[in-house]
């Protein structure tokens, strides 16, 4: 009888459904947490049904920012928390902070109004 070998061997990725299921959030969030610098960016795999691989180690990084929201901690607040509790080696994997996007759009519209 032949096995599937798939099933037993551990990938070095996880999904964005899995990092979203640990985080207990939309994927939609899981953009936000990497543009605010608290995961890694993920790989994007080519071609038809484009896959978002994240290292196994967001798996870890989620759950620990979801402990952090609910103690009621901000995005900003727990980047510096995440390297507390992981040591400044994370930093080397974590995706560098960005603006949020409304205030980003807040900035090209005030940059256009001040060219009329």
């Amino acid at each position: 009888m032949a096995e599937d070998t798939e099933d037993r061997t551990p990938r070095d990725y996880v999904t964005s459904d899995q990092v979203s299921d640990v985080a207990g959030v939309e994927r939609v969030a899981l953009r936000e947490w990497v543009r605010a610098g608290l995961l890694p960016k993920p790989q994007w795999t080519g071609g038809r049904g484009v896959i978002a691989k994240w290292p196994r180690v967001a798996l870890k990084i989620a759950a620990f920012v979801r402990g952090q929201r609910e103690l009621g901690f901000g995005l900003q607040d727990i980047r510096a928390r995440i390297v507390a509790a992981f040591g400044n080696r994370v930093l080397k994997m974590l995706a560098e902070p960005h603006s949020p996007r409304v205030q980003n759009r807040k900035k090209k519209t005030a940059k256009k109004r001040a060219k009329r």
